[in-house]
Parts: structure tokens; sequence; C-alpha cells
């Protein structure tokens, strides 16, 4: 029976679902954690003492780490594969996330979400490495997206479930808790993910160096000296930053401020943006194939996303469930998945760990300075004000609706159509 027959064939997919599995859970994990400041930030206040500017800082250490190890991680993955990586950085993961739960000193409570932020940066470029190592390459767009929509759904649970658990148990219980869980999947990531596949070899060793491995800076310089990469990753850095900053940091803290929504009510609203996009994800994929363009949907995606975010910004009265309903369709037409089926389009499979890092390095950098800039941008507006009003965040929020604007009249013309160009 030679290497590709029907049975070695399905229990290599048997093998690829259950690798991809923990792979995907783990970056439900780590977007869960990403977020889970913004139900927790009542209690933070209070617990570390802190205002605004001082929450927007720690809600942006997690970007910081995520976003300077994408490319050195995108190219790890690519040299090692995914098996020790990826077990390493969920148990960091999970062991920092305890010393969140642990501490009482604001500074490292800040150094613990930078270490969340680097093990969560394994996440999102395993799954792909992994679609790309053991499934059939058509398979990608759907994967890409699907991978999407489930780590979106790690938000949902992150916003409104967590906030009603805290009328149950205490912050640092639940973070404990949720620590524990990570180390348990660590321990099952190393038992069943593996770098190699029998039947596709020359996806993990095509090009090597003298040690019989893909070179680090082969995969580093085949991403970056390539424009197309940095118009892609343009893309991504204004398509995910609003959705980041206002969805995952911030939104909740405007309901409550500015429509005296509760703080429960305003978590399961703002984080109906990210079950949006467990929608959106695999929409965007499969209306790209349908209407044989990836930049088309690209365009409409941003320029809703932008309409929607306004009306939520700078509508006088909104309710709870109004708020629920425009949230999901911000995330719905928000979701940036296609950024990494271009990127996928246009780069060869070997280099798909680097070319996902690059791409999600640029779209955690815009994540991070724009989650970071909000809360010194609303002190600086406040001007003595004891309570932030409607009036000081439609000053500040403006900027939000511009990244959208900026990306689909500016960035996503220049983008060329990357269709029916998959590199096999």
């Amino acid at each position: 029976m030679n290497s590709s027959s029907p049975l070695k064939k399905s229990n290599n997919l048997i093998k690829a679902i259950g690798m991809y599995s923990v792979a995907v859970f783990f970056y439900f994990y780590e977007f869960l954690l990403r977020v889970a400041t913004q139900p927790l930030q009542p209690q933070l206040e209070r617990d570390f003492n802190i205002d605004y500017a001082d929450y927007g800082k720690l809600a942006a250490f997690y970007f910081y780490s995520y976003a300077l190890l994408q490319l050195p991680i995108g190219a790890f993955t690519d040299k090692f594969g995914p098996r020790r990586l990826l077990t390493f950085a969920i148990l960091l993961c999970a062991g920092s996330t305890l010393l969140f739960a642990q501490t009482h000193d604001f500074n490292i409570a800040c150094f613990s979400r930078l270490l969340i932020g680097a093990g969560s940066a394994f996440a999102f470029i395993s799954c792909l490495k992994i679609a790309t190592v053991w499934f059939p390459s058509q398979w990608f767009p759907i994967i890409s997206g699907l991978t999407l929509a489930i780590g979106s759904a790690g938000p949902v649970v992150g916003g409104g479930p967590i906030a009603l658990m805290l009328d149950y148990m205490d912050w640092r219980q639940l973070m404990t808790w949720i620590g524990w869980v990570g180390l348990v999947l660590g321990v099952i990531s190393w038992l069943v993910i593996r770098d190699h596949n029998p039947l596709q070899p020359h996806l993990t060793r095509q090009k090597s160096d003298e040690n019989g491995r893909l070179g680090f800076w082969d995969c580093m310089l085949h991403v970056v000296k390539r424009p197309e990469n940095w118009l892609v990753g343009g893309y991504a850095f204004l398509a995910t930053a609003p959705t980041d900053a206002f969805g995952g940091a911030w939104g909740a803290l405007f309901l409550r401020d500015v429509h005296g929504i509760n703080n429960i009510d305003a978590n399961w609203a703002a984080t109906m943006t990210f079950l949006g996009m467990v929608f959106g994800s695999p929409l965007m994929g499969w209306s790209s194939d349908m209407l044989r363009s990836r930049r088309i949907p690209m365009a409409i995606g941003a320029v809703l996303s932008g309409l929607i975010l306004c009306g939520l910004i700078y509508y006088p009265y909104i309710s709870a469930i109004t708020a629920t309903i425009l949230f999901f369709f911000y995330g719905v037409f928000g979701s940036y998945i296609l950024c990494f089926v271009v990127a996928r389009d246009i780069n060869l499979p070997l280099y798909v760990g680097a070319t996902v890092g690059f791409i999600n390095f640029m779209s955690m950098l815009g994540s991070a300075i724009l989650t970071r800039i909000l809360g010194p941008l609303l002190d600086s507006v406040r001007d003595g004000a004891v309570d932030y009003t409607a009036a000081h965040y439609h000053k500040v929020f403006i900027i939000l609706p511009l990244f959208y604007a900026v990306s689909a009249f500016v960035v996503i013309p220049l983008i060329r159509e990357s269709f029916g160009k998959h590199k096999p």
C-alpha cells in the first residue's frame, strides 16, 4: 500500500483535525484573555486604584508583545514547526494569567499582560501553519475563516459571561480558574501536535539550511521584500485596530458613560462584535469566492463597518438592545480574515508562518497604538470635568471610522486582485 493510499489519507486527516482542534482552542482561549480586561475594568480600577489612562495602558500591554513577536514567531514556526512552540506558548499564557490573578502591584499586572500577549502571539500562526501542512491547499480559505470565527467566540465568552460570573466570584478567583484550564491545554498540546506531514514533506523541507531546516532569514526576507505584503499589512493595520480598540477595550465603557447602560449589558453588547465576526469571517471567505474577488468584499466590509461605527458613536439615544444589534453587524462586516487569504494567495505556502506573522504584526500594531492612545486622548479633552461625557467621546472616537475610510478608499484600491493566483 503506497503512501497516498485512501486509508493513510484518512488517518492523516483525523490527525490533522485533532491537531487543529488543539491549536484553534488555544486561539479561542487567548482571544478570551485579550478582551478580559473590559468586563474586569471596574474591579481593576478599584483594586489597582487606576484611571482610564492606566486602564488603556494595561489593556494595550497585551498588544505590545503580541505585535512585536509576530515576525520572529512566524519565521520560527516555519523553521521549527508548531509543536514545541505552541506548547510553550500555551503554558506561558496560562502561567501569566495566574500571575495576573495573584498580583496586587499594577506594574506586575502590566508585565503579566505583556507575557499573556507574548504567549498569545503563537496561536493564530500555529493554526494556519497546521492548516497549510496538514490539510489540502484548497481548504485554506475555509479553514482561515473558521479559525477566526472560533477565535472570535472567545471574546463573546470573555465579555458578557465573565461580567455575569463576577456576581458569583472575585475576579482573581475567576482568572485563576482560567489559568488552570490553560495548563491542562498545554499538556494536551504536547501529546497531540506533530510538526511534519509524511504525505506532504515538501511543505516543511522544501528549502533548508545546513541543518536540514528552513532558514530563519529566508522566511523573514521572503515576506518583507515583497511590496504587496506591505499593502496587505496596511489594510490589516487599519481594519483590525478599531475592532480591538472599540469592541475589545473601550466599547462597554462608552455605553456605560454615554448611554447609562449597566456593566453586564454593556459588555454583552460590545462582545457582540466578536460574535458578528464568528459569522462574518466565513461569510467574507464565501463571498470572495462567489464574487471571484478578494478586494470587493474587503472594500464593502470596510465601508459598512465605518458607517455602523458612526451610528454607534454618534446616534444620540441607544438602548442595550440597539447597541447589541449594531455591535453584532459591526463585527460581521468588520471581519479582516481576507487579509490572511490574500497573503496566502501571493506567497509560497512554505513561508506561511512568516507571512501570517507579518500580517498579524501589522494588525496588532494598529490595535496596540489605538487602544493605548484613546485613554490619554479622553483625559486631554475632559478639561477637568469629573465624568466623561458624550462630547468627550465624540471628539476622540472620530478617529475610529477614519481608519475604515482610509482602508476602503486609499489602501484597498492599491492592492492587486489575488483571486485565482493562489501559489500551490
